[in-house]
Parts: structure tokens; sequence; C-alpha cells
């Protein structure tokens, strides 16, 4: 079975680990791959965590697709790309 959970809060971002799978929807144009698109489902790469207050999901290294986490929760603090971010897990069987 297939579970989706809308990312709302800071807790939600900060339990993201490598290997999860978020669907983003972009403001702009990102990629996946090597597409333009404005949808896509990414495997996590990387959950940054920085003492200095930086926080960003990684979604692709080689195209450096990321987004700033306390940004998208509270737009005053600058502008996300993200638009809507959602986390997908399976039950595995």
């Amino acid at each position: 079975m297939i579970t989706y959970t809308a990312l709302t809060t800071i807790e939600d971002f900060e339990n993201i680990i490598t290997g999860d799978f978020l669907a983003v929807e972009w403001h702009r144009d990102s990629y996946i791959g090597n597409k333009k698109c404005r949808f896509a489902v990414y495997q996590v790469h990387e959950n940054l965590k920085h003492s200095t207050g930086y926080t960003e999901i990684v979604l692709q290294k080689k195209n450096n697709v990321y987004f700033n986490y306390k940004m998208f929760l509270n737009p005053e603090l600058g502008i996300s790309n993200a638009k809507n971010v959602v986390l997908i897990k399976g039950d595995g069987k």
C-alpha cells in the first residue's frame, strides 16, 4: 500500500532521511534527470541541517536540485522554489 503525507511542519522535514521519496511541485522549472519539469518524484540524496540554521533537502546532486525547507514553511525568510512537497511511502508488499 502506498501512503502519502503532506509536509507542513519543521519536524516533518527534519525526519526526512536519505532514500525517502518526495513528490515536489515547483514554482519554476526544475530538473529530473536532464529534463525540465514543474512536478517530479525524487529520491532524497541528503537532508542538510547546519548549525547556522541553514536547512535544505538535496534531491539531485548532479543537477543541484534542492530546496530550503525553512523558506518553504515561512515565506518571510525568502522565496522557495518548492510549491508543494509530499512524502511518499510504501509498505514493501
